[in-house]
């Protein structure tokens, strides 16, 4: 009988397909079948999730992604945050559904449970407003990046050894007892000293940092440096704050000539001014030893500012009844930033000149920046040089990328939680 032509049987296919596998592949294969699967979804998760962490951390963390995507970030943000929530929540999956004797080895998961807690701390200083969080942000912001790191080497080192162990025809679970069961109560305690470490580990992490920033300052914070300042045109010559991350929207630095630069006072006042460095030395002088807090989560602590209020420059100026707002300008022609009458003439808003006893930097906004206590970095504009009095809120440069008008420390992104975009948190 002539042989019939068609397709071969579904049986055979199947065993053709399994034919021309590779061993390795086969045996690749038999490991993933041992999984129950909740633990194959986790992990799959985690493959996904771990990427966007990575890119959206590097975006927050260094400086020149940072200023290239300035544009993106509080969706940045955003994203962050709640991919390291949905990433974090997977630390209870192992302890709501025990593998018994398929359980990783215990370097597995306690290496798990103790990077990943303290990703968790950390993020959670550097995300929420609770004033107990915020107290860990010095150091939080610091470790959370160390961490990654280190996660990320565990992360390599477990995935490599486990898939090649298994196309080796090994145990990748290398546990001694085939039949063991770690309790869940065991795991779950794991848990918990991971995350009590975390806190106390982010702790001493800012601790040390403040201490050694100190010590680099040579102890600049001492109210004599300051009293011994010089007060004259600085022309940017002061050194950068160490622990300040350095911004700019326009790609540089901008310059200015401090024989020529002024101060303006405009809009609706009695009298307009034009306010050299030598005539804003000649009003008085005040000191806030304050911190300085990003919205995208670090801090640096005990910044000692000095300048002049803005209530005094308003003296002069004469505001008229109509004047309910201030908007400062920049002069790096693109940055600009309100806040109402009271706001900005708060004690311990300033005009600054100087940090921790020195002239500022052109890179933190010499010769004057603004500087709000209050509020996020974001607020305080950098090389302002002119002062407008205006009846309405002009919105800022970050406001028109969708932060909050108003910058209040424990706020997300400028927004109240619970209306208008901080409603999502």
């Amino acid at each position: 009988m002539a042989a019939q032509d068609g397709p071969a049987p579904t049986s055979t296919r199947a065993s053709s397909a399994a034919a021309g596998r590779s061993p390795a592949w086969t045996r690749l294969r038999a490991f993933g079948r041992r999984w129950p699967t909740v633990f194959v979804y986790a992990h799959r998760l985690a493959l996904y999730l771990l990427p966007v962490e990575l890119i959206t951390g590097a975006i927050l963390y260094f400086p020149r992604l940072h200023t290239s995507l300035i544009a993106w970030l509080p969706l940045t943000l955003d994203i962050h945050v709640w991919a390291g929530i949905a990433f974090c929540a997977l630390l209870l999956v192992p302890i709501l559904f025990p593998l018994g004797s398929r359980l990783l080895a215990s370097i597995d998961w306690v290496a798990t449970f103790w990077l990943v807690g303290g990703l968790a701390v950390t993020g959670l200083a550097l995300w929420s407003g609770v004033a107990a969080a915020m107290l860990l942000r010095p150091g939080a912001f610091g470790l959370h990046g160390i961490l990654t790191i280190a996660f990320l080497g565990f992360v390599l080192y477990h995935g490599l050894v486990r898939v090649e162990t298994a196309i080796r025809g090994g145990d990748p679970e290398r546990t001694t007892d085939r039949h063991s069961r770690i309790p869940r109560r065991t795991m779950a305690g794991t848990l918990l000293r991971a995350l009590a470490g975390g806190v106390f580990g982010t702790a001493v992490f800012g601790w040390l940092g403040s201490a050694f920033a100190t010590l680099g300052q040579g102890g600049a914070g001492a109210m004599g440096a300051l009293e011994a300042a010089p007060r004259g045109p600085s022309g940017g010559s002061g050194r950068p704050i160490p622990g300040f991350q350095l911004y700019t929207v326009t790609g540089g630095y901008p310059t200015y000539d401090p024989t020529t630069w002024r101060l303006s006072v405009a809009g609706l006042v009695r009298q307009p001014l034009s306010l050299s460095q030598a005539d804003l030395m000649q009003l008085p002088q005040a000191t806030e030893t304050q911190a300085f807090h990003c919205v995208t989560g670090w801090e640096v602590p005990g910044v000692v500012w000095q300048g002049v209020r803005i209530a005094d420059v308003l003296r002069a100026a004469g505001p008229q009844v109509a004047a309910a707002w201030i908007t400062f300008d920049s002069f790096d022609g693109v940055y600009s930033d309100s806040l109402s009458l009271e706001q900005a003439t708060a004690q311990d808003v300033l005009l600054a000149h100087h940090a921790n006893g020195s002239p500022l930097a052109r890179e933190q906004g010499a010769p004057l920046r603004l500087y709000v206590p209050q509020m996020y970095g974001y607020k305080s504009v950098k090389w302002v040089f002119r002062l407008r009095l205006v009846t309405d809120r002009e919105l800022g440069y970050w406001e028109h990328r969708g932060y909050g008008p108003d910058a209040f420390l424990g706020t997300v992104n400028g927004w109240p939680k619970g209306s208008g975009l901080g409603g999502f948190f």
